[in-house]
């Protein structure tokens, strides 16, 4: 139901959090970074590993864990004007940033973000100024270990995880990459 006159297709609790994410964002990482499709998707998935409750879920896909839902959102938020994409060259990576509609959305959801504001502002803030290629990297393998933890009821071990990542991934990554983001998130107690 839409609560907001300019929120056409974007006026429910996936799209609030995405402009929350956006918002936090401009706030801790500013203009500093570009926030494109990849690093949405990235961030996104975090936030919702740590308990976020966005209505959405992610598989394995080219980049990484994917969702159709926050692809779906990005293009509704962008189409209100909640969102708009300031990058400067149309064959360039996307930069979002709040569009003029923003505050309607954040306002109607006010009650559903902000308990989980420190959360997304957490994932932003240490997830925020890495590459697209690093979010990927870094995001794989934490679906892939927890996949296989789910899917064999059981924690994999390292070698386990890495495994299946070379297979998804072939050899994108270098062995010291994939060796020193598996021990990070290890450390984080992440995987």
């Amino acid at each position: 139901m839409n609560r907001s006159g300019n929120l056409v297709y974007s006026d429910d609790p996936c799209s609030a959090f995405m402009t929350a994410i956006v918002r936090s964002y401009e706030e801790n990482v500013g203009g500093r970074h570009y926030l494109g499709r990849t690093a949405v998707q990235k961030v996104v998935y975090f936030a919702k590993v740590l308990g976020v409750p966005i209505p959405c879920s992610f598989e394995i896909y080219t980049y990484g864990p994917y969702s159709d839902a926050v692809t779906f959102c990005v293009d509704s938020l962008l189409a209100d004007d909640v969102l708009e994409d300031t990058s400067k060259d149309p064959q360039s990576y996307s930069n979002y940033r709040l569009g003029e509609n923003a505050d309607e959305i954040l306002n109607a959801y006010r009650r559903l973000i902000d308990p989980h504001r420190e959360k997304i502002d957490t994932v932003v803030q240490s997830l925020g100024s890495f590459k697209p290629q690093e979010l990927e990297l870094i995001a794989t393998l934490h679906f892939i270990h927890h996949r296989l933890k789910q899917i064999w009821r059981k924690e994999p071990s390292r070698d386990q995880g890495l495994a299946e990542f070379y297979r998804v991934k072939k050899d994108k990554f270098s062995p010291e990459e994939i060796s020193s983001w598996y021990g990070a998130l290890r450390n984080a107690r992440l995987v």
